[in-house]
């Protein structure tokens, strides 16, 4: 008997070893983005409205390299689109939501990378909807923390649920394309 798989879908969990980041340069970014009103769009019907904008720092530039690098260790290049900054106050959740464009899938980005700037201990997760076959709607959850990232494909549909401590959660959402 052969069997062969015609379709996966992969997620990469980790933490960022090895390196120190300053998550509080990038956590005062997005921060300073949400007191400045500086969102992805203007349009409040909008998915991306609660994106905050990033802009280019040192410690956001190691942490994609780092990433970058990390994840080439499963013979794939990563290419940055986009990112962006959420934050959540106690008791919000994020919409439910992917990263690709239906009538362009040959721009939308073939990965979405969520890091924890600063979560608040078991507030959260990461819940991810996928199909099994005739086993529809099934969800997997991934509890988020600080300094922890999760790769996964960007036709997958997610969100964030509810934060259930008494401080505001702040994250940080990349997507890619890879080669």
């Amino acid at each position: 008997m052969q069997k062969k798989v015609l379709s996966e879908i992969d997620l990469y969990i980790d933490t960022v070893k090895v390196i120190k980041i300053d998550r509080k340069q990038i956590k005062n970014d997005i921060v300073n983005s949400f007191a400045f009103d500086k969102r992805l769009s203007r349009n409040n019907k909008d998915y991306s409205y609660q994106d905050l904008e990033v802009p280019y720092s040192q410690p956001l530039q190691w942490l994609k390299d780092y990433i970058r690098d990390h994840f080439k260790e499963y013979s794939k290049t990563l290419i940055g689109k986009k990112e962006w900054g959420n934050i959540y106050n106690p008791h919000e959740s994020s919409f439910t939501r992917h990263q690709v464009a239906p009538l362009l899938l040959k721009t939308s980005p073939d990965y979405t990378c969520l890091y924890g700037v600063e979560v608040a201990k078991d507030s959260c997760e990461l819940v991810i909807e996928y199909d099994d076959n005739r086993r529809k709607n099934r969800t997997w959850h991934i509890p988020l923390q600080d300094n922890k990232f999760i790769i996964f494909p960007s036709t997958q549909r997610y969100f964030i649920s509810q934060n259930k401590s008494k401080q505001m959660n702040i994250f940080l959402t990349m997507t890619y394309e890879y080669c």
